[in-house]
Protein backbone atom coordinates (compact mmCIF):
# COMPACT_ATOMS: atom_id res chain seq x y z
CA UNK A 1 0.00 0.00 0.00
CA UNK A 2 1.36 3.43 -1.00
CA UNK A 3 2.28 5.61 1.99
CA UNK A 4 0.28 8.77 2.54
CA UNK A 5 2.15 11.72 0.98
CA UNK A 6 3.90 14.01 3.46
CA UNK A 7 2.15 17.32 4.12
CA UNK A 8 5.29 19.31 3.26
CA UNK A 9 5.54 17.51 -0.09
CA UNK A 10 1.91 18.25 -0.93
CA UNK A 11 2.40 21.90 0.05
CA UNK A 12 5.46 22.23 -2.21
CA UNK A 13 3.66 20.63 -5.16
CA UNK A 14 0.64 22.86 -4.54
CA UNK A 15 2.93 25.90 -4.71
CA UNK A 16 4.63 24.82 -7.95
CA UNK A 17 3.81 27.17 -10.82
CA UNK A 18 4.08 24.45 -13.47
CA UNK A 19 0.60 23.21 -12.62
CA UNK A 20 -0.82 26.16 -10.72
CA UNK A 21 -4.40 25.49 -11.90
CA UNK A 22 -4.42 21.77 -11.02
CA UNK A 23 -7.11 20.48 -8.70
CA UNK A 24 -6.27 19.42 -5.16
CA UNK A 25 -7.10 15.81 -6.13
CA UNK A 26 -4.56 15.98 -8.97
CA UNK A 27 -1.93 17.38 -6.63
CA UNK A 28 -2.61 14.54 -4.19
CA UNK A 29 -2.08 11.98 -6.96
CA UNK A 30 1.12 13.70 -8.06
CA UNK A 31 2.39 13.73 -4.46
CA UNK A 32 1.59 10.04 -4.13
CA UNK A 33 3.71 9.29 -7.21
CA UNK A 34 6.71 11.30 -5.98
CA UNK A 35 9.82 9.89 -4.37
CA UNK A 36 11.30 12.08 -1.62
CA UNK A 37 15.00 12.71 -1.02
CA UNK A 38 16.56 14.48 1.95
CA UNK A 39 19.88 15.83 0.66
CA UNK A 40 22.83 17.19 2.62
CA UNK A 41 24.38 20.49 1.58
CA UNK A 42 26.64 19.96 -1.44
CA UNK A 43 24.90 16.77 -2.57
CA UNK A 44 24.84 16.35 -6.35
CA UNK A 45 21.22 15.96 -7.43
CA UNK A 46 21.62 15.84 -11.21
CA UNK A 47 24.64 15.69 -13.50
CA UNK A 48 25.04 17.58 -16.75
CA UNK A 49 24.83 15.25 -19.73
CA UNK A 50 23.08 12.38 -17.96
CA UNK A 51 19.63 11.20 -19.16
CA UNK A 52 16.85 13.25 -17.56
CA UNK A 53 14.36 10.61 -16.48
CA UNK A 54 12.74 12.71 -13.75
CA UNK A 55 12.59 16.25 -12.44
CA UNK A 56 12.63 17.69 -8.96
CA UNK A 57 10.50 20.08 -6.94
CA UNK A 58 12.14 21.75 -3.95
CA UNK A 59 10.23 20.98 -0.77
CA UNK A 60 12.63 22.82 1.55
CA UNK A 61 16.07 24.38 1.35
CA UNK A 62 17.72 25.75 -1.78
CA UNK A 63 19.32 24.11 -4.81
CA UNK A 64 21.45 25.62 -7.55
CA UNK A 65 21.57 24.84 -11.25
CA UNK A 66 25.09 25.28 -12.60
CA UNK A 67 27.56 24.62 -15.41
CA UNK A 68 31.18 23.73 -14.82
CA UNK A 69 33.45 25.30 -17.43
CA UNK A 70 36.49 23.62 -18.96
CA UNK A 71 38.79 25.74 -16.79
CA UNK A 72 37.03 24.66 -13.60
CA UNK A 73 34.84 27.72 -13.01
CA UNK A 74 31.31 27.20 -11.72
CA UNK A 75 28.64 29.30 -13.42
CA UNK A 76 25.34 29.28 -11.52
CA UNK A 77 22.41 29.58 -13.92
CA UNK A 78 19.68 29.88 -11.28
CA UNK A 79 18.78 28.94 -7.73
CA UNK A 80 15.53 27.23 -6.78
CA UNK A 81 13.61 27.25 -3.49
CA UNK A 82 10.34 25.93 -2.03
CA UNK A 83 7.82 24.98 -4.71
CA UNK A 84 10.16 25.53 -7.65
CA UNK A 85 10.92 22.81 -10.20
CA UNK A 86 14.23 22.01 -11.85
CA UNK A 87 15.24 19.76 -14.78
CA UNK A 88 11.60 19.75 -15.92
CA UNK A 89 12.24 20.70 -19.55
CA UNK A 90 14.79 17.95 -20.08
CA UNK A 91 12.58 15.36 -18.37
CA UNK A 92 9.58 16.28 -20.49
CA UNK A 93 11.66 16.26 -23.68
CA UNK A 94 13.22 12.91 -22.82
CA UNK A 95 16.66 14.42 -23.28
CA UNK A 96 19.75 14.88 -21.17
CA UNK A 97 20.34 17.32 -18.32
CA UNK A 98 21.67 20.58 -19.79
CA UNK A 99 23.26 21.52 -16.45
CA UNK A 100 24.13 20.04 -13.08
CA UNK A 101 22.14 20.59 -9.89
CA UNK A 102 23.31 20.41 -6.30
CA UNK A 103 21.99 21.29 -2.84
CA UNK A 104 23.12 24.78 -1.84
CA UNK A 105 21.71 24.11 1.63
CA UNK A 106 20.31 20.99 3.28
CA UNK A 107 17.29 20.32 1.08
CA UNK A 108 14.32 18.03 0.61
CA UNK A 109 13.39 17.18 -2.98
CA UNK A 110 10.26 15.59 -4.40
CA UNK A 111 11.22 13.68 -7.56
CA UNK A 112 8.55 13.21 -10.23
CA UNK A 113 8.75 11.27 -13.48
CA UNK A 114 7.96 12.99 -16.75
CA UNK A 115 5.30 10.35 -17.33
CA UNK A 116 3.47 11.40 -14.14
CA UNK A 117 3.25 14.96 -15.45
CA UNK A 118 1.98 13.76 -18.83
CA UNK A 119 -0.73 11.80 -17.01
CA UNK A 120 -1.65 14.97 -15.12
CA UNK A 121 -1.92 16.89 -18.41
CA UNK A 122 -4.15 14.17 -19.85
CA UNK A 123 -6.62 14.37 -16.96
CA UNK A 124 -6.52 18.19 -16.58
CA UNK A 125 -5.49 19.63 -19.97
CA UNK A 126 -6.09 23.24 -18.84
CA UNK A 127 -2.80 22.96 -16.96
CA UNK A 128 -0.94 23.12 -20.29
CA UNK A 129 -1.43 26.88 -20.61
CA UNK A 130 0.32 27.58 -17.31
CA UNK A 131 3.03 25.04 -18.09
CA UNK A 132 3.84 26.73 -21.41
CA UNK A 133 3.86 30.14 -19.73
CA UNK A 134 6.25 29.02 -17.01
CA UNK A 135 8.65 27.31 -19.42
CA UNK A 136 8.60 30.39 -21.67
CA UNK A 137 9.51 32.58 -18.69
CA UNK A 138 12.44 30.26 -17.97
CA UNK A 139 13.68 30.78 -21.52
CA UNK A 140 13.52 34.56 -21.01
CA UNK A 141 15.44 34.22 -17.74
CA UNK A 142 18.10 32.12 -19.47
CA UNK A 143 18.50 34.85 -22.09
CA UNK A 144 19.05 37.33 -19.24
CA UNK A 145 21.74 35.04 -17.79
CA UNK A 146 23.55 34.96 -21.14
CA UNK A 147 23.35 38.75 -21.40
CA UNK A 148 24.75 39.08 -17.88
CA UNK A 149 27.69 36.78 -18.61
CA UNK A 150 28.59 38.96 -21.60
CA UNK A 151 29.43 41.77 -19.15
CA UNK A 152 32.65 42.06 -17.16
CA UNK A 153 32.46 41.10 -13.46
CA UNK A 154 31.75 44.65 -12.16
CA UNK A 155 28.98 44.90 -14.76
CA UNK A 156 27.50 41.55 -13.75
CA UNK A 157 27.61 42.59 -10.10
CA UNK A 158 26.01 45.96 -10.87
CA UNK A 159 23.22 44.26 -12.84
CA UNK A 160 22.57 41.86 -9.96
CA UNK A 161 22.56 44.63 -7.35
CA UNK A 162 20.30 46.81 -9.47
CA UNK A 163 17.77 43.97 -9.74
CA UNK A 164 18.05 43.34 -5.99
CA UNK A 165 17.57 47.07 -5.35
CA UNK A 166 14.27 46.99 -7.21
CA UNK A 167 13.12 43.78 -5.53
CA UNK A 168 14.17 44.13 -1.88
CA UNK A 169 15.79 47.55 -1.46
CA UNK A 170 14.84 49.35 1.76
CA UNK A 171 15.16 53.11 2.03
CA UNK A 172 17.24 54.33 4.98
CA UNK A 173 18.70 57.73 5.92
CA UNK A 174 22.08 56.49 4.64
CA UNK A 175 20.85 55.14 1.32
CA UNK A 176 19.09 52.10 -0.13
CA UNK A 177 19.84 49.04 2.00
CA UNK A 178 20.09 45.89 -0.10
CA UNK A 179 20.76 42.37 1.14
CA UNK A 180 23.15 40.40 -1.06
CA UNK A 181 20.70 37.53 -0.83
CA UNK A 182 23.33 34.79 -0.44
CA UNK A 183 26.83 34.24 0.96
CA UNK A 184 29.53 36.00 -1.04
CA UNK A 185 31.05 32.72 -2.21
CA UNK A 186 27.68 31.69 -3.70
CA UNK A 187 27.20 35.13 -5.21
CA UNK A 188 30.61 34.90 -6.87
CA UNK A 189 29.70 31.53 -8.38
CA UNK A 190 26.35 32.85 -9.59
CA UNK A 191 28.19 35.65 -11.38
CA UNK A 192 30.66 33.22 -12.96
CA UNK A 193 33.67 34.39 -10.98
CA UNK A 194 35.62 33.72 -7.77
CA UNK A 195 35.34 35.43 -4.35
CA UNK A 196 38.56 37.40 -4.79
CA UNK A 197 37.36 38.94 -8.05
CA UNK A 198 33.96 39.67 -6.51
CA UNK A 199 35.67 41.50 -3.65
CA UNK A 200 37.62 43.62 -6.13
CA UNK A 201 34.41 44.43 -8.02
CA UNK A 202 32.69 45.50 -4.78
CA UNK A 203 35.74 47.60 -3.95
CA UNK A 204 35.57 49.29 -7.33
CA UNK A 205 31.91 50.17 -6.84
CA UNK A 206 32.74 51.44 -3.35
CA UNK A 207 35.66 53.57 -4.58
CA UNK A 208 33.42 55.03 -7.31
CA UNK A 209 30.95 56.16 -4.63
CA UNK A 210 28.17 53.86 -5.82
CA UNK A 211 27.76 51.88 -2.62
CA UNK A 212 29.16 50.88 0.75
CA UNK A 213 29.60 47.27 1.84
CA UNK A 214 28.30 46.33 5.29
CA UNK A 215 28.75 42.61 5.82
CA UNK A 216 26.01 40.72 3.99
CA UNK A 217 24.38 43.98 2.87
CA UNK A 218 25.27 47.00 0.78
CA UNK A 219 24.09 50.57 1.10
CA UNK A 220 23.46 51.86 -2.41
CA UNK A 221 24.00 55.58 -2.95
CA UNK A 222 23.51 55.66 -6.74
CA UNK A 223 20.95 53.22 -8.17
CA UNK A 224 21.23 54.90 -11.56
CA UNK A 225 24.93 54.05 -11.73
CA UNK A 226 24.11 50.39 -11.08
CA UNK A 227 21.55 50.48 -13.89
CA UNK A 228 24.04 51.99 -16.34
CA UNK A 229 26.87 49.65 -15.44
CA UNK A 230 24.54 46.63 -15.44
CA UNK A 231 23.33 47.44 -18.95
CA UNK A 232 26.87 47.58 -20.28
CA UNK A 233 27.02 51.35 -20.56
CA UNK A 234 29.27 53.47 -18.37
CA UNK A 235 28.79 57.13 -17.74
Amino acid sequence: MKATPRNDVRAALRACRLWRTASDDAIALLAASASVQDAARGSLLASEGEPAERFGVVVSGRVRVFHMTADGRTIVMETMEHGEAFAAVAALAGGRNPASVDAATPATIAWISGESLFELLATEPQIARGLIGDLSERLINLTSVVQTLALDVPGRLARYLFQRSLAVGEATPDGLRVSLGMPKAELAASLGTVPETLSRALGRLRDDGVLEVRGSEVIVFDVGALARLGSGYGE
